[in-house]
């Protein structure tokens, strides 16, 4: 984050979340020690010591902030828009009207009471939270869902996001993209299984799309792979997110939501950002709303249809 954005945040945080001064701390000071804690994932005894502050004077401040932030949900996430006809960019112009961006989930390391572990270990053995990601296509977050454990299954996460009641709406019509790891149903676009996916799969002496099949799995991987860039820069950033906290898991799930959402903020604010500059290719991890997530022919007739006509154009053009 540049000098600018870091003023605007403190107006913002002012004006509009009611940051206030204290005696003997400027609103200013405890955003940055706030924003430090975040992005070099700094403990409360080295902070005091860097700004000659006592201990519950930075706990205080970092807590203030993070309400503070939480507070400018409807200000910083972003309201996603669908592809239009008229679509020129070469990822997205393959899609139909109305795809809004992509969604996958991610393992964030965590720190829980030991009769909790086995609930949050992952399949590699780690212990981590579950966060579901849904972006938009300039790597904006619009839905956020942190909390699970980390040996929930993917589309479990999904499904509780779109039945609560202030969970992932999308109105009919539009869908996102999202990995083979989740089902094929209406309104959520994922690639034919069984067939090359990944980005690897397709450089360097990788042959081509063979059929049609391979052909929509390297242009869906394409695109979809922006929630893969988002959750990049958002670890990249915020150092916080790379560790396990001492933070409660309740503390800790707000401190994803607050970094996801000062992510939105820095994209808006910073023409260029530093860490985006060479993750274009970002290497994989393995009016009515929608609010089932079930297979469907229908939307896999659809896919159908959607491959075939690519790989029509590939060879028309």
């Amino acid at each position: 984050m540049d000098r600018n954005a870091f003023h605007t945040l403190v107006l913002l945080t002012k004006n509009v979340g009611g940051l206030a001064d204290s005696k003997s701390m400027s609103s200013g000071e405890k955003l940055e020690i706030f924003l430090n804690i975040l992005a070099h994932h700094e403990k409360n005894r080295s902070i005091k010591f860097d700004y000659i502050r006592p201990g519950w004077s930075v706990s205080q401040s970092f807590n203030e902030c993070l309400c503070t932030i939480l507070k400018l949900t409807p200000f910083l996430l972003v309201n996603p828009k669908p592809v239009v006809g008229d679509e020129t960019e070469d990822r997205w112009k393959w899609f139909e009207v109305g795809c809004l961006g992509a969604l996958d989930g991610t393992y964030i390391p965590i720190r829980v009471p030991t009769q909790y572990k086995p609930r949050y270990r992952t399949r590699k053995g780690e212990i981590a939270t579950n966060v579901l990601g849904v972006c938009d296509r300039n790597l904006n977050f619009t839905y956020t869902l942190p909390g699970w454990e980390g040996s929930a299954a993917d589309g479990r996460v999904l499904r509780d996001a779109i039945v609560r009641r202030n969970g992932l709406k999308i109105l009919e019509g539009n869908y996102y993209l999202y990995d083979g790891g989740y089902t094929n149903g209406k309104d959520f676009l994922t690639p034919y299984r069984g067939y090359r996916y990944w980005l690897k799969d397709w450089r360097r002496d990788n042959p081509s799309p063979r059929c049609k099949e391979e052909l929509f799995n390297m242009r869906h991987s394409k695109a979809r792979n922006v929630i893969e860039r988002a959750f990049g820069l958002l670890k990249g950033c915020w150092g916080i997110l790379r560790s396990p906290s001492w933070y409660s898991v309740k503390v800790y799930n707000r401190i994803i939501t607050a970094c996801c959402l000062i992510h939105n903020f820095i994209r808006r604010e910073m023409e260029v950002d530093p860490l985006d500059i060479g993750m274009e290719e970002q290497v994989e991890y393995q009016h009515e709303n929608i609010d089932v997530v079930e297979s469907s022919e229908e939307w896999t007739n659809w896919r159908d249809k959607l491959a075939q006509r690519m790989w029509n154009e590939r060879f028309s053009n």
